[in-house]
């Protein structure tokens, strides 16, 4: 019982207030944030491999596929091929810190 009125004030609260509290967290407490979206992903994930589908596919389908696969990596390759041209300067560097002496 008190499990499913908890609940529900949660999605209550939520639905109220969530993407406002959400983006305040991120903003503010990042490693918090980081650590509440590291709890919700399952610590095991069971992947099956199914090659049925493949197998039902046409020689023109499959075809079709591996082209917009191939168009989807060259467009990200070219994406985040990204070049920023410059020269690079000699910056002065500070003096080294003087120690304080002490008086006897």
């Amino acid at each position: 019982m008190f499990n499913k009125a908890f609940l529900e004030a949660l999605r209550t609260h939520f639905e109220r207030h969530g993407r406002e509290v959400i983006e305040r967290v991120a903003r503010d407490q990042p490693a918090a944030y980081m650590k509440i979206c590291a709890l919700l992903v399952p610590k095991e994930l069971k992947v099956e491999h199914s090659a049925s589908a493949i197998k039902e596919l046409t020689d023109e389908q499959l075809d079709a596929a591996i082209a917009a696969i191939q168009e989807m990596l060259a467009k990200r390759a070219g994406d985040d091929a990204k070049v920023i041209e410059g020269q690079s300067e000699a910056a002065p560097s500070l003096p080294a810190p003087v120690m304080p002496t002490k008086a006897s």
